[in-house]
């Protein structure tokens, strides 16, 4: 059955239609079955098994739930759906923040030492590279 909200957001997005591919991935990636992942989103099997045969779009409550069953952010799950854009890096740099958030204050902190470290030592390397003559024109002068 399509009520309004479905209506309204299948016109006001359109829904990948490799979300219903992409959530079976995901699903079986962490072991689960249409039922357990249905149970632990708080929805009816028939939801998810009609969302992966793409016999049905989802809504944004239920994209949700189904985010939060799977432990992803929701900003993934929306972009699997196509309800949101996807910029060639926000997909690591959301689950990078997802991750990140699960760590302790020392774990961040030492995770954000070892990102400046890189980065310093990548722009060190870089200028390097920039002012330093390459051999072979050393040896022509």
């Amino acid at each position: 059955m399509i009520t309004k909200r479905n209506s309204f957001y299948g016109k006001m997005f359109l829904v990948n239609n490799d979300f219903g591919y992409w959530l079976q991935q995901e699903r079986e990636k962490r072991g689960l079955t249409q039922a357990k992942l249905a149970k632990l989103a708080n929805l009816n099997r028939a939801v998810i098994n009609k969302i992966e045969n793409n016999q049905s779009k989802p809504t944004v409550e239920t994209l949700q739930s189904i985010a939060n069953a799977l432990n992803l952010p929701d900003e993934v799950v929306f972009r699997a759906a196509g309800f949101l854009r996807t910029p060639a890096d926000t997909e690591y740099q959301e689950e990078f923040f997802h991750l990140l958030s699960q760590l302790s204050p020392q774990e961040r902190q030492e995770i954000l030492e070892l990102l400046r470290f890189k980065t310093e030592r990548r722009s060190t390397t870089i200028k390097k590279s920039r002012t330093t003559p390459a051999r072979s024109v050393l040896k022509e002068k």
